[in-house]
């Protein structure tokens, strides 16, 4: 299968409906769908649920050849009476008696009889969220027909929020359903100006340089993503230059925030981080002003990376700002930024926050691990190799609790993370498990309720998706046996060898160290992440997109900046630990081609990329390893030449696989670039296989045709510059 074109993924359906084949996963009684010859919704139904209905027959005849009319009535009394050969879609208001007992307004209930099919959504979301689940039990099973009994599923978040994976802030209509069918609740768009948010042209007065701004109808926005029973909160890039206690401050802020609800008051929240909300602050622990503003040779951090005393009072302005237009806006405050300083500072933020606001913390970043053998290190950004929760999720969920906040949480629920900047999810289930059920038990111990599910890389249905909407509701199905369930989906008499590839997926994932010159470097553009010898990072020049938000791949580094001398033992263990990941990358992938092989052919496509997404992995954790490898050698090789002492220097040349002379050294660094050109073209493999692969909404292309031939131009480069190093140009 081929894939070649950038973009293509945007060019097929998000959640694509082929016929289905039985997978022998339903058991019991059941309704066979044959016997169903009408979906009967209200007159009074909205648009979500006349959007439903509509979905639920597009499904049935795209799965089984076949689907139910749809009648609208004005009475649905004789329907109750007798809903034999029927769907009744309704309401809490059509059936009270029928009502979930949760008030979620996306729970609902469904009773299956030998007659018939009736879903009761708390609100029209819920009868929308009852559709997609009968569709997923369909889906699961392969056949057309439902088993008896009544069930109550309701969602355990809300919000549950992500940013757009197609395209940074575009959200076209079969992105929003998408998002719905997934169980998600809210959508994120940025706003750099009331009226745009960050994906256009240039402008030179963004509040982060390089960032473009396009126009954004947002009250548009609302009302379409309202179609699909979807919120739309707006994550702040607006540039907050006054103080709160400024004469003009609220004539100031009402001009931007004020504006953007007055405009669009359908709008249900604002996402304010603090790296993005800097203003004039009185706290002597900050500069006093943006980072942008700040004084030369002044070293104190911005108002964004510190918990500043007037924090609350610009909190409680724009809050009363924004809630002068919508008195139900949801003002949801980040503190991703404030994890390095005292938990006494951060805490002491929290008790004087005004209690009507709600409060987001990210769920793993900022902990300090060890391994098994002591050795310490620690989490850089967001990352599944640690399940979570983080000591600072725990300090400020158990203050935030104690103050009586409502409390969110960023846990990349979603499935990607900076594990991989390129690959459009992360396969590893099994781990991902772990995170879902960490999160509940963290709802259960602090009162978590909202969950922001991504960041800018955003979100895209992957094998993931299912899992996630099961874990994050009560009363779907046992995590457990829904992984054999999608597996027996999706890979046929393969599922039993899928779920051991997952398996090692998943032990490769949690292998891996979430260091910041890793997730900033070879973890966020994959084999693109160059191996240099004597070149500057200004000499480099990666392919670029001028119309990226993180142009050149995110890379922050190019020339990678381990100095390996000064702590050895990071660097043997990030090797250690990347290597292991590896393997687990290239085993799992092995098992997932195997399985793929015994998958039914109505399957194909989907596993194919399943196999190009672990394959992609594979080859990402594989180049994290050269660039590791290759920077030891190399500053051995150049201690060793200028006669400078190696610490430790058994240990590492061990690491690395030659003896301390400068040939070993220069042969070891010739074989881990030729291995690396062989990577290079077994990921471009993969990426031909599924354009998702190497595409981040912010970044653009991080991996590609273009990428990998930039980087083997680079290593053609390297290797040049080695050989007049050792003196054979």
């Amino acid at each position: 299968m081929q894939d070649r074109h950038l973009y293509s993924f945007r060019n097929r359906a998000l959640f694509e409906v082929s016929p289905l084949r039985p997978t022998g996963t339903l058991t019991g009684e059941c309704l066979r769908l044959d016997r169903i010859g009408e979906i009967v919704l209200p007159a009074s139904a909205g648009r979500l649920g006349r959007y439903a209905a509509g979905d639920l027959i597009a499904f049935l005849s795209a799965a089984f050849g076949r689907a139910p009319g749809l009648r609208i009535a004005e009475d649905i009394t004789p329907y109750l009476d007798d809903p034999a050969g029927c769907i009744l879609l309704l309401t809490a208001a059509d059936l009270p008696a029928g009502a979930p007992r949760s008030e979620m307004a996306g729970a609902f209930t469904l009773r299956v009889t030998p007659q018939g099919v009736t879903v009761v959504g708390r609100t029209e979301r819920g009868t929308a969220q009852g559709v997609y689940h009968i569709e997923d039990l369909l889906g699961l099973s392969g056949e057309a027909a439902l088993p008896l009994g009544t069930s109550e599923v309701a969602p355990r978040y809300s919000p549950r929020m992500t940013h757009s994976g197609t395209e940074l802030d575009t959200f076209p209509d079969d992105f929003l359903a998408s998002v719905a069918r997934a169980g998600m609740d809210a959508i994120i768009v940025y706003a750099g100006h009331p009226d745009s948010h960050l994906h256009g042209p240039a402008d030179p007065d963004a509040l982060w340089p390089g960032t473009g701004r396009g126009y954004c109808d947002f009250a548009n926005l609302v009302f379409r993503a309202a179609g699909y029973g979807l919120d739309v909160y707006v994550y702040s890039q607006l540039i907050c230059d006054r103080a709160p206690d400024a004469p003009d401050a609220r004539d100031y802020y009402d001009a931007s925030f004020g504006r953007l609800f007055r405009e669009a008051p359908g709008l249900r929240g604002l996402i304010l981080c603090g790296e993005s909300f800097e203003f004039p602050s009185r706290d002597p622990h900050t500069c006093g002003t943006r980072v942008q503003l700040r004084k030369k040779g002044d070293t104190r951090p911005s108002s964004g990376r510190y918990p500043s005393e007037d924090y609350p009072e610009m909190l409680s302005l724009v809050r009363d700002v924004c809630r002068a237009y919508n008195p139900e806006a949801d003002i949801v405050f980040w503190s991703y930024n404030f994890g390095w300083t005292p938990k006494e500072a951060r805490v002491s933020l929290i008790d004087r926050l005004p209690t009507d606001i709600s409060y987001l913390v990210t769920f793993e970043v900022w902990d300090r691990l060890a391994d098994s053998k002591g050795r310490r290190y620690s989490v850089a950004d967001y990352s599944i190799a640690a399940v979570g929760p983080s000591r600072i999720f725990c300090e400020e969920a158990e203050a935030a609790r104690a103050h009586g906040l409502r409390l969110y949480t960023m846990g990349n629920t979603g499935g990607r993370t900076w594990d991989s900047g390129g690959a459009p999810y992360i396969p590893a289930p099994q781990q991902w498990q772990k995170r879902y059920a960490a999160i509940n038990e963290a709802a259960a111990q602090y009162g978590v309720c909202g969950l922001m599910e991504n960041h800018h890389y955003g979100w895209l249905p992957s094998p993931l998706t299912l899992l996630a909407k099961n874990a994050l509701a009560e009363g779907g199905i046992e995590s457990e046996a829904l992984l054999g369930m999608i597996l027996a989906r999706d890979f046929g008499k393969g599922a039993k060898v899928a779920e051991e590839a997952y398996r090692h997926l998943s032990d490769g994932i949690a292998a891996v160290i979430p260091a910041m010159i890793d997730q900033y470097g070879p973890y966020r553009c994959g084999p693109t992440y160059p191996l240099t010898f004597t070149q500057t990072a200004a000499e480099l020049k990666p392919p670029r997109d001028p119309w990226a938000w993180h142009p050149a791949g995110g890379i922050w580094r190019p020339v990678y900046p381990d100095e390996v001398f000064p702590d050895v033992d990071s660097s043997l263990l990030r090797l250690e630990r990347v290597s292991t990941a590896a393997a687990c990358y290239i085993s799992g992938t092995q098992l997932l081609q195997r399985a793929a092989a015994e998958a039914d052919t109505a399957h194909a496509a989907e596993v194919a990329r399943q196999v190009a997404v672990a394959q992609y992995l594979a080859c990402s954790f594989v180049t994290a390893q050269h660039v590791m490898s290759f920077n030891i050698a190399k500053r051995l090789l150049m201690a060793l030449t200028e006669g400078s002492e190696i610490p430790r220097a058994d240990e590492l040349c061990r690491a690395v696989g030659a003896s301390l002379t400068r040939e070993s050294l220069a042969e070891r660094l010739v074989a881990i670039a030729d291995a690396e050109r062989e990577n290079v073209a077994l990921a471009l493999t993969a990426h031909r296989a599924d354009s998702t692969i190497g595409f981040e909404p912010s970044m653009e292309y991080v991996f590609s045709e273009e990428n990998a031939a930039w980087k083997l131009s680079e290593l053609d480069r390297t290797l040049a510059l080695l050989r007049e190093y050792m003196g054979n140009p």
